[in-house]
């Protein structure tokens, strides 16, 4: 949990290493996972207790078989010579392992629900404090937590704010998810709507296009599922406190809005001859600083991208670089999972990976689990405007989905949705 989470602080790598505290953090996990495997093959747990989510370690095998085959062909073909695909590769096996391991310690829906809740408290604190310290101070030791080092945009200790959208883009349907399954008492209940409002506010701070829209286009929806989809007096009680999270976020976003921190600015400014504190060294002028891809460049990214997938339109080329604002191969990537995924990969890997995801977002709806669909949904809209496929967060997450979902195994899938019920029409009645 740890690791996935400091993974996403890209600044805690040192000397611009792709390895930092979060990649050890999962390296060691996945150390302690491998263990535990091969005691339950020793046990002979895959034979006499077969589980579908077994599958999805066979699923991540054949993935990074096409990653592997798409590499010798762009090899062979001289169309990817780009270094990056050797660190892309080691990107994607850590993936791979930590979500292997994720399947190895996941003992059915309930195990996953513990460790979802455990990720959204961690997550949503972590990203609090950060916040609150942005705000009040600008930066944590040698760390200026503005985008730029001046700009409005929040990217607390990860190097593009985008990075830190990531994390928090499924939250506030994690969030509900908490309110939901956790049997909490009235401390912890406003702990979870205080940190959650404080957790929008940050998200939106990241000043990310996608996260924003993703945001405004689906919590409406999600509140009117969740409304005519529950039908007892403690769903009532979980979208109270629901709601109050998003005014509350709401009220914090305005307040930390760049206008009324430029306001404050100058006064504090004028008043006493220095800087704002929460905007470190900040200019004015320069608060909308960006410095990545605009929509119009995506666009043209995304053009390119499709002329490299009709080149290799099976095997793909392997991962890197391989779209460009010039025309294809021009050393960029094309800010988009699937497209980056299927210059990779191919048509073929375009496919398997999107019947999973949806396999995932149908078992989702089916099981009831709407907060969990929209949380997978929000990550598979957020991915359509960035590539974070190499992110160990997407597939871990987009593991426990599954798991929780039942995976690809329509008897346990059935069976689970008995228990289920069965909980529903207890806690109704309680």
């Amino acid at each position: 949990m740890a690791g996935l989470i400091a993974a996403t602080m890209t600044r805690l790598r040192p000397f611009e290493l792709p390895l930092g505290l979060g990649e050890v953090l999962l390296l060691l996990f996945v150390l302690a996972a491998l263990f535990e495997g091969l005691q339950a093959l020793r046990t002979h747990w895959l034979i006499e207790e077969p589980r579908p989510h077994v599958w999805l370690i066979g699923s991540y095998a054949v993935f990074f078989l096409m990653l592997m085959v798409g590499c010798w062909q762009g090899n062979h073909s001289g169309m990817n010579p780009y270094t990056e695909s050797v660190r892309d590769m080691l990107a994607y096996a850590l993936c791979f392992l930590v979500s292997a391991g994720v399947v190895v310690n996941c003992d059915g829906p309930d195990d996953v629900a513990r460790t979802l809740r455990c990720l959204t408290w961690a997550g949503l604190s972590v990203s609090a404090i950060i916040w609150i310290w942005a705000v009040g101070f600008g930066a944590l030791g040698g760390f200026n937590l503005w985008y730029g080092g001046y700009g409005a945009r929040f990217t607390g200790l990860a190097v593009n704010p985008n990075q830190n959208a990531l994390l928090l883009v499924s939250m506030p349907f994690l969030l509900c998810f908490l309110f939901r399954t956790s049997v909490a008492g009235i401390w912890e209940r406003r702990a979870g709507i205080c940190l959650g409002a404080i957790g929008l506010a940050a998200g939106w701070g990241t000043g990310s296009a996608a996260l924003r829209f993703i945001w405004v286009a689906l919590i409406p929806v999600a509140i009117l599922a969740g409304v005519g989809f529950q039908h007892c007096r403690r769903s009532l009680r979980v979208m109270r406190d629901y709601i109050w999270t998003l005014g509350l976020g709401i009220m914090l976003i305005l307040l930390s809005s760049e206008s009324v921190l430029s306001r404050a600015y100058d006064f504090f400014s004028k008043s006493t001859g220095d800087v704002f504190p929460g905007m470190g060294v900040m200019n004015i002028d320069r608060m909308m600083l960006t410095d990545g891809a605009g929509w119009t460049d995506r666009l043209t990214l995304w053009k390119n991208a499709w002329l490299v997938i009709q080149g290799s339109p099976v095997f793909g080329y392997g991962p890197g670089p391989l779209s460009g604002m010039s025309g294809p191969f021009g050393g960029s990537e094309a800010h988009n999972s699937l497209l980056d995924w299927m210059m990779a990969t191919g048509f073929v890997g375009g496919v398997a990976l999107t019947a999973l995801v949806s396999v995932v977002l149908w078992r989702s709806v089916r099981r009831g689990n709407l907060d969990l669909f929209f949380a997978l949904l929000a990550l598979l809209i957020f991915s359509m405007a960035h590539h974070v496929l190499r992110h160990p967060w997407v597939w871990a997450m987009l593991t426990l989905l599954a798991v929780h979902a039942g995976g690809l195994h329509g008897k346990w899938s059935r069976a689970g949705n008995a228990r289920d019920d069965a909980k529903v029409d207890v806690t109704c009645v309680g």
